[in-house]
């Protein structure tokens, strides 16, 4: 095995705050998953074994919750000795880490600089947009604190960028939201679009998502003409394949079941979409657990699966269909499908241009 891609969560979905959009706690309960609050130190040094067995060129390792650093800074120094002593020395081995940022404090910030951690900061905007559905525990703002939590990481030199779920509400408020990401120098910017699973007071339209599209895509354009650099995570994805490399998205790449999750009991799942009973491919405590089992197979099978309006589509190389959480029930169409091409009809000669100043 060439690489190996890990989403680990040390404590599941246990968080400390009580966001509305959230879809992961209720994921767990349905799992009914009663193991202990924290992956155990013998769960590392499984994992850690196993990983060693399947000797990778490149380990690509992501803590995600929930939220992660309720484990404490002494877990993830741990973890991190043990993965490094375990694996071949020519292994290039990359962290990531994706939070809510109320814990970050100097602790934290130094082990994200000293281990060389890319950080994924949650901020849907400024505090009007950020209130409306990521609230702490008792429904108190925490936009002040995640706010210093930028501002620390910045202190240490460490390397992050915002993750920003839009929602109706947001995808409106876009021009407002793109302004305090810059003026506070908040410029690696990641955009989510909500997919209503559980929560039907909170929604996305194809409609103001293809609007929000094109209003960031004006804005981020205009800044790339005049010199000002703002990476979004969608656009830098689709020059990329326009210069003929592949997309870093896996919601770009057309193939599901690129990487495992590994939940705290060692439970093993294709995507964080789909940690759920009927997608469980194992533990990592089996003989070979990132091994092609036959749910595997067909979870990545079902993603090959596309609509005829998307084999004749002219921007099917750039979306490839898109995540396939985001498609409808038989997995066929994107629910975003006409927003995705509203957005580049409006944008492709541009994204064109951009992408030959690179060549």
């Amino acid at each position: 095995m060439n690489n190996l891609s890990l989403l680990v969560k040390p404590v599941s979905s246990t968080c400390n705050m009580n966001c509305a959009y959230c879809f992961y706690s209720a994921t767990e309960r349905e799992r009914k998953n009663t193991c202990e609050k924290v992956m155990t130190d013998e769960t590392v040094g499984i994992l850690a074994r196993k990983i060693r067995l399947a000797s990778p060129c490149f380990l690509s390792i992501t803590f995600q919750g929930g939220e992660p650093t309720l484990a404490g800074v002494g877990f993830f120094e741990n973890f991190i000795s043990r993965i490094k002593e375990s694996v071949d020395k020519d292994t290039v081995i990359s962290f990531g880490f994706q939070t809510n940022g109320l814990l970050i404090d100097d602790a934290f910030a130094k082990l994200f600089k000293e281990y060389s951690i890319l950080v994924g900061l949650s901020i849907d905007g400024d505090k009007t947009t950020f209130d409306r559905y990521r609230r702490g525990r008792n429904g108190e703002s925490v936009f002040d604190r995640v706010k210093a939590a930028a501002k620390l990481l910045n202190k240490y030199g460490v390397d992050f960028n915002i993750l920003s779920v839009v929602t109706d509400e947001s995808a409106k408020e876009i021009t407002e939201n793109y302004s305090f990401f810059k003026d506070n120098g908040l410029r690696f910017l990641q955009f989510i679009p909500f997919v209503d699973e559980l929560n039907g007071n909170i929604r996305l339209s194809p409609e103001n998502y293809a609007a929000f599209l094109k209003t960031l895509f004006d804005l981020w354009f205009e800044d790339f003409k005049n010199g000002t650099r703002v990476s979004v995570r969608d656009f830098d994805n689709c020059i990329s394949v326009i210069l003929g490399y592949p997309p870093e998205s896996c919601a770009m790449s057309g193939i599901c079941g690129g990487y495992f999750v590994i939940e705290k009991g060692g439970e093993i799942y294709p995507c964080d979409f789909y940690c759920k009973k009927e997608y469980l491919l194992g533990n990592i405590r089996d003989a070979e657990p990132f091994s092609v089992t036959p749910v595997r197979k067909k979870f990545a099978e079902e993603s090959f699966i596309i609509h005829e309006s998307c084999k004749k589509c002219r921007y099917y190389l750039l979306c490839r269909g898109g995540c396939r959480f985001n498609r409808t029930e038989d997995l066929k169409k994107n629910i975003y499908c006409e927003a995705y091409k509203e957005f580049f009809d409006y944008s492709a000669d541009r994204l064109i241009s951009a992408a030959k100043s690179f060549m």
